[in-house]
């Protein structure tokens, strides 16, 4: 999957993977995402271990989060 930043693609995501330790990728819907505690997420974030795709389509951190 590519990044890009299209002109006028809506901002935000609808699902995140997630790089575990070994590699593997575990993928969360938006909504499972935001129920995690929020210290877990800002490490998460921080860590690099973020993936952020809207529909096949994946997504800057940055892209992802504006507006939230």
């Amino acid at each position: 999957m590519t990044r890009s930043s299209t002109p006028g693609s809506p901002a935000g995501y609808d699902r995140i993977g997630i790089a575990d330790a070994d590699g593997a990728i575990r993928y969360l819907s938006k909504s499972e995402f935001e129920n995690l505690p929020v210290a877990e997420r800002v490490r998460l974030l921080m860590g690099g271990k973020l993936q952020f795709f809207q529909g096949d389509r994946q997504l800057t951190a940055r892209e992802a989060l504006k507006g939230a």
